[in-house]
Parts: C-alpha cells; structure tokens; sequence
C-alpha cells in the first residue's frame, strides 16, 4: 500500500472545523435571539395597597438597552434607571435601586410589540410601600423572542 492520499489527510481536520463552526454558532439551528431593546410609550397606573399616602404618577417613555441573546438589561424611566436580568422567555427582574429615599424594583414580560410589569417602590423611614402597573408599547421594530 503507498503513502496516503490527500484527499484523506484533509478528513479528520475539516471535521474538527466543522464541529467548532457548530459549537461557535456558525451553522447552528438558526433560532433568532432574544432582543427586546428599544423605546417603549409607558402609561402607569398606580394599584390598591398604597401605604406612602398621596402619589402622583404619570406617563413617561421607557428606553430599554438589551444586547441581542445578552441575559441583562437596563431600563431608564423618568428618574429610574434600573439593571437586571432577562430569561429566555423574556421574563425579567430588575435589581434594587434607590431613587429620592424609594427602594424600587421593577419585575414583568416583554411580548414582541412590548411589555407588562409592576414596579414596587418602598421607603424605610417613614416605612410604607406602593406599586405601579407599567404597559409599554413599543416604538419601531418589534421584540424578538425565540
């Protein structure tokens, strides 16, 4: 039997090229990933339970940042600005934030031309606790979700 042909020296290493392409996203199932940034249009409404006494809330856009397939993201309504994180089905939480002596966080679900979620604001001193129903519509381009 002679040397080996070329044409089997190239086998084993455009397979291990092939897999890493697979493994690197480069021929993958080809499911979209998750994006939901953007500027939403937010009307709030505050919900029974208020304990802080007389609060105002008003409309007010809400601009989400959010790297395509990334599982955090950033909200920024009126004074608020929020981080937190976003699961595969959109569904999100934000971390605790201090804004004018509120604790607030925010926790809801985008849909594709969207979101719903309830932001809880509490204060220490003098201790009460109120919640706001955000609906955000979204402007432009509508979410992708997988």
């Amino acid at each position: 039997m002679g040397p080996p042909t070329r044409s089997k020296n190239l086998v084993v290493p455009l397979l291990y090229l092939a897999a890493l392409s697979l493994r690197c996203g480069g021929g993958g199932s080809g499911t979209p990933l998750l994006s939901v940034g953007g500027t939403y249009q937010t009307q709030v409404t505050l919900l029974p339970g208020n304990t802080c006494g007389d609060v105002a809330v008003q409309n007010n856009p809400t601009t989400v940042t959010h790297t395509p397939g990334a599982q955090t993201l950033s909200l920024r309504h009126a004074s608020i600005n929020a981080t937190g994180t976003i699961d595969s089905t959109a569904r999100f939480s934000t971390d605790p934030t201090n804004v004018s002596g509120f604790t607030i966080t925010i926790a809801g679900q985008f849909s594709v031309r969207g979101f719903d979620a309830t932001a809880t604001l509490s204060q220490a001193q003098p201790a009460c606790q109120y919640m706001v129903h955000w609906v955000g519509t979204k402007d432009g381009a509508p979410n992708t979700i997988p």
